[in-house]
């Protein structure tokens, strides 16, 4: 056997049989007008018909591949460079102006947001139909600012003999950071191709055969709900399939160590049943007769279907780690959420521990708390949102069909800007401070707004829908929302208007028809009533001032106070922005 496959590696190299394979060999980050032209050179070695790649990018610290670019215009290319760039929609070509000899086998990006990179980047070219990876330039998920593989205002190329590479492979190239920076046609007359040279690379002679697994990657960890993953490689210089003409062999895999199937194609293996722990896929290529190749040609790959952690608190929750898998089966009670037009929805909840921001992708969930529900058997991913803590959620969560709206802490806003991290995702309250409209007289939809009490200041970010087009009050003003930040910067978001209130409405009743009964409570019901339909915002102060109880009810609810002592307290009743106030005596 050996005999036989030395002879048909030397007819290959010989014949260039078999599909020919796209290799990346430079990219530049121009230093024009608007950081143009951006270029990718790519060598086809062999013949290759390009109709079957695409390519994809991968911008700053993303982890999430995109922007695919259907390269099928390049026809078929046989051991040739083609370029792939981008002017920015510049309405010079400055491509054109700094390479002059590349007049064809060319294809212009610039509509496109491929080639949108800025030297911190990374851009691969993909199998169209299969997804399989052929070659990648920069580390998969990590932005490189500062790393050896830099290319701002530079390029990079690849070293000769080298390539393709599915992962990337640092030794393969040479970098050149800043080494476009100042200059340019258009700049100082100097072309970049005068510095970077073009068509330069020459591929490798070997035409071993090649196998490698592009996905998973090695020590993925999936989601504890994950029962099936597609393992996608790719093969090079061996023709796989069915024993026939010009068919070098096929493929042999299993699955932990388990028993060896036979594959003759290179789509996809998909892996089903899988449960939690770790799995390891091995792969191999093999002549017709089912026999190694020699040397033999193998690569195995372990990824991970993750577990729950349980815990009781969101205490505990907040203390995890960032990127683990856990199970809340505390109960929590919601604070606000809103969903968007995706169908994805962002709610807080908070128990006597803390609180946390969820994030329940499309189509998860049924459920729709109102404020003060509870939930419990929230399950998902402790993710970073901007400096923010938030578990995206893996299953849908369960409501138990309590109701216990949270009384906000009142906070000052020094403490708050000093100590916001104890209040993240948690209800607060700042007690007499002005607004800075900036210019509006109406909240615009995700937008800042300056809180100040003439000391400190506090962003208050309009976050929630509800709250855009409210009119912006101008006098003193009591604000409810929920902690938050955005990148270490203290933010709070009012949920809506009537989280916003006259600090001097203490001695105010603009409510039409306001009745609270029967005062005093003897029966631990009280009831509130106006000429107004509207559902009503219900907050309790005892007689130092702190909020001991909150919910929202309809016109003449039944309020049950039978958690507080006997005594006298404070009502505030908000209603479409109307506030009244009401002594409150509890026997």
């Amino acid at each position: 056997m050996k005999h036989i496959y030395l002879l048909l590696t030397f007819l290959v190299a010989l014949t260039g049989f078999g599909q020919g394979t796209p290799i990346i060999t430079m990219i530049a980050d121009g230093d024009e007008s608007g950081g143009t032209p951006e270029v990718l050179e790519i060598y086809a070695n062999g013949t290759v018909d390009f109709t079957q790649y695409s390519l994809q990018n991968q911008t700053n610290s993303g982890t999430t591949w995109g922007h695919d670019f259907d390269l099928s215009p390049l026809g078929t290319v046989t051991d040739a460079f083609v370029y792939v760039y981008s002017n920015k929609q510049n309405s010079t070509d400055v491509f054109a102006l700094n390479y002059p000899s590349v007049t064809t086998n060319k294809l212009d990006a610039s509509s496109a947001s491929i080639l949108n990179i800025n030297g911190d980047d990374r851009v691969r070219i993909i199998e169209t139909n299969s997804g399989a990876v052929i070659d990648t330039y920069g580390v998969d998920g990590q932005d490189g600012t500062g790393t050896a593989w830099e290319y701002k205002d530079g390029y990079a190329k690849r070293l000769n003999g080298t390539g393709p590479d599915p992962v990337f492979v640092e030794a393969n190239w040479e970098f050149h950071n800043g080494g476009l920076n100042g200059h340019g046609a258009v700049q100082d007359g100097t072309t970049y191709e005068s510095i970077i040279g073009v068509g330069t690379y020459t591929p490798p002679t070997s035409v071993s055969p090649v196998l490698a697994i592009t996905s998973p990657t090695a020590g993925q960890v999936f989601s504890p709900v994950t029962t099936s993953v597609d393992v996608v490689f790719t093969v090079q210089n061996f023709t796989v399939g069915n024993p026939g003409n010009g068919v070098d062999g096929h493929i042999h895999w299993r699955l932990d160590g388990g028993s060896w199937n036979m594959k003759y194609d290179t789509n996809p293996i998909t892996l089903n049943g899988l449960t939690s722990g770790s799995h390891t896929v091995d792969l191999k290529l093999v002549d017709n007769s089912h026999n190694d190749l020699n040397p033999p040609v193998a690569a195995n790959v372990t990824f991970e279907i993750a577990t729950y952690t349980v815990v009781h608190t969101i205490a505990d929750l907040r203390s995890g780690n960032v990127g683990d898998y856990y199970h809340y089966d505390g109960e929590a009670f919601t604070i606000g959420g809103q969903t968007y037009q995706s169908g994805s929805m962002k709610g807080y909840a908070q128990d006597a521990t803390g609180g946390i921001l969820a994030f329940v992708p499309s189509g998860m969930t049924t459920n729709t708390p109102n404020l003060g529900d509870g939930i419990t058997d929230v399950k998902g991913q402790l993710k970073d949102f901007h400096g923010v803590l938030e578990i995206e959620l893996t299953e849908d969560f369960v409501m138990t069909g309590n109701n216990q709206p949270q009384t906000p802490q009142v906070v000052t806003l020094a403490d708050y800007n000093a100590n916001h991290d104890d209040y993240e995702s948690e209800l607060i309250q700042f007690n007499n401070v002005t607004i800075d409209p900036n210019g509006d007289t109406q909240f615009q939809s995700n937008t800042n707004y300056n809180v100040t009490d003439g000391t400190d200041t506090v962003v208050l970010r309009t976050a929630f829908f509800d709250l855009a087009g409210e009119n912006i009050p101008t006098n003193s003003v009591n604000i409810t929302g929920i902690g938050s930040e955005y990148n270490g910067t203290a933010q709070i978001f009012p949920r809506d208007i009537n989280d916003i209130v006259d600090a001097n409405a203490i001695a105010e009743n603009n409510i039409d028809g306001l009745e609270v009964y029967p005062n005093p409570v003897i029966n631990k019901q009280v009831f509130v009533t106006s000429a107004s339909a509207d559902v009503k915002q219900i907050i309790i102060y005892n007689v130092l001032g702190k909020a001991v109880y909150q919910t929202e009810i309809n016109n003449g609810q039944a309020i049950n106070v039978g958690q507080l002592k006997a005594g006298v307290y404070m009502m505030k009743i908000i209603e479409n922005g109307q506030v009244g106030l009401q002594k409150l005596i509890i026997k």
